[in-house]
Formats: C-alpha cells, structure tokens, sequence
C-alpha cells in the first residue's frame, strides 16, 4: 500500500514540475456569478513586470458553454498602470464557435468548452512595476450568458 502512495505522489510532483512553464508571469480565471458576464462587470487582472525591457504575449482564456448566443465575443482590453493611469486601450473580437459549422472552439468537457486565444505577441510594458490588465464584454447585450470564467495569461517572449 506505502508504495502505491508514493508511486502516485512521485507521479504528481513529476507532472507538476513538467506542465511549469518558466515564461509565465501569470496566469488567472475569475468565474461570473451564475454564468452570465453584464457589461458593467469589469474584470481587473494584477500583475508584475520585472523585466521591461523584454517583450511578452498576453493571452485571454474564456471558459464558455453552448448556451452562448452567439459565435463571437468582443473585448475591451484595459492596461492600467499601478496608479490606475491607462496605458492602453484596445477593442478586440474573438471566435468562441465556427461561424460556418457552429463548432465550439477549444477543449471541452460536456457542456463546457475552455479557450485559450491570442491577444498580443508582442506586448511592451514601459517600465518595471505593478500592472492591472482589466477585460469588458464590449456585446450588444447588458448581460451574456454562458460565460463562466475569463482570464488571462500573460508570457515573457523566451528568445
């Protein structure tokens, strides 16, 4: 019995240390309550910069399900300095189904379908500091269903 736990605990530890990816700065999902995203609801993502000299991609990870009216999601992209100053602001849309066949995109599990896109590859941040990255539903609609989770991931550009 001792060593099946410790076969299981050696397989763990090892495929932690395997899926760590050193160019991550970070990585963070908030859930919407009940699955539904209003327009209102702004979510902030905290982050660091230590480098600012190298460049990064940011990439926005929605979690989603087939009660999603619609094929596409479009975003506003906030980079607000650590005094809430904007930096930048950018408009982005993005497929969550195929237009043509209704396909989902991404991996899913039943109902549910986890993507992970593109925002940036290339991103500069000014200077080292503190950063917030804040994501908007920008849809024709006060409150999307099917949303129920957004995040963020943001990765150093390893030469």
């Amino acid at each position: 019995m001792k060593s099946v736990f410790y076969i299981t605990f050696l397989f763990s530890v090892s495929a932690m240390i395997a899926c760590s990816n050193p160019a991550v700065v970070t990585e963070e999902k908030i859930d919407m309550p009940d699955v539904l995203w209003a327009q209102k609801t702004q979510v902030d993502f905290p982050f660091e910069i230590t480098d600012s000299k190298a460049s990064y991609k940011l990439f926005y990870q929605v979690r989603y399900n087939n009660d999603y009216p619609y094929y596409n999601l479009w975003v506003n992209r906030i980079l607000l300095d650590e005094n809430g100053n904007m930096i930048s602001k950018k408009l982005q849309g993005m497929d969550l189904f195929n237009a043509g066949s209704g396909e989902p995109y991404g991996a899913g599990f039943g109902n549910f379908f986890d993507y992970k896109i593109l925002s940036d590859s290339m991103q500069h941040f000014p200077k080292n500091g503190k950063y917030i990255l804040r994501i908007e539903q920008n849809m024709r609609i006060d409150t999307l269903q099917g949303i129920s989770s957004v995040g963020i991931q943001i990765e150093k550009n390893i030469k």
